[in-house]
């Protein structure tokens, strides 16, 4: 029973050392302490660029202002704060399309985001499209729903929370002499055990919508979606800047897309952006 319980103990160190974040983004109201893999960046011209960023939006200079937000995003920096930030000068700018795209990317990054939802359901309204959702089944909406209650890194650190009380559950379990301790242990590890892998999946999933986006936002005044991935197909309806479509398959420059009401069709690749 004891070697079972230490094969388990080896087996959950293993899976705590899995990476579930290998491009951490900054979430809060921290811009620029963190640097990605691979990337080398100066902090002071990261500060500089973005103290200069604020200054042109606070002079009603709001494209130049995007452009050094664009900078220190191309740079390796990424916060919900930062695409906030670019979502009210794109906004102010009167591109309707790019201020609903960055303020979903920092609802990506931070799904609490108050700011950034209020915007986002005030610059909506501007949107020329509208459909009725499909309904989906209850389950999956609700799972997708408590899965983008956090974002990725806060269910890394629940997580690993979980991850040291089960340790710590099967260690009174093996070395404890009261049967009460031992019971307590057991119990105890068995919940964490629940939780951790519950709150493992929901960071992996999380990780998977960042490196992997399946949804967009029309950035294009209008689009013509075609049945095939060719010119030639037959045009099925229009869609217009802003709109928000789940992204398929690729083929050849052309992208297959979903919208909420079940209809789909196939678009140019430039004619959208991943979320």
């Amino acid at each position: 029973m004891k070697r079972a319980v230490i094969y388990l103990i080896l087996s959950l160190v293993w899976t705590s050392q899995l990476p579930v974040s290998g491009n951490d983004p900054i979430v809060g109201g921290d811009l620029l302490g963190t640097t990605f893999p691979g990337i080398n960046v100066d902090h002071t011209d990261i500060d500089s660029l973005y103290h200069i960023a604020n200054s042109l939006y606070q002079q009603g200079q709001y494209e130049p202002a995007l452009e050094q937000y664009n900078t220190l995003i191309l740079s390796g920096k990424e916060s919900a704060d930062l695409y906030y930030n670019m979502g009210n000068a794109a906004y102010r700018s009167n591109s309707i399309g790019h201020a609903i795209l960055y303020y979903e990317k920092a609802l990506k990054l931070e799904p609490a985001h108050e700011d950034a939802i209020h915007n986002l359901d005030f610059v909506s309204r501007y949107r020329l499209d509208t459909f009725e959702e499909v309904p989906v089944l209850f389950l999956g909406a609700w799972i997708n729903g408590f899965v983008q209650l956090f974002p990725e890194q806060s269910w890394s650190i629940l997580a690993m929370a979980f991850f040291i009380i089960i340790l710590t559950g099967l260690l009174v379990f093996l070395f404890s002499r009261r049967m009460v301790l031992k019971k307590s242990g057991f119990i105890s590890g068995l919940v964490a055990l629940i939780l951790f892998v519950i709150t493992l999946s929901s960071a992996i999933s999380r990780h998977r919508d960042i490196v992997n986006p399946d949804s967009g936002i029309i950035l294009a005044p209008s689009v013509v979606v075609r049945s095939s991935p060719s010119a030639s197909g037959t045009e099925l309806f229009i869609l217009h800047e802003g709109t928000k479509i789940k992204v398929n398959e690729e083929v050849s420059g052309w992208q297959n897309v979903k919208l909420i009401d079940g209809r789909e069709g196939w678009i140019l690749a430039d004619d959208f952006e991943s979320i």
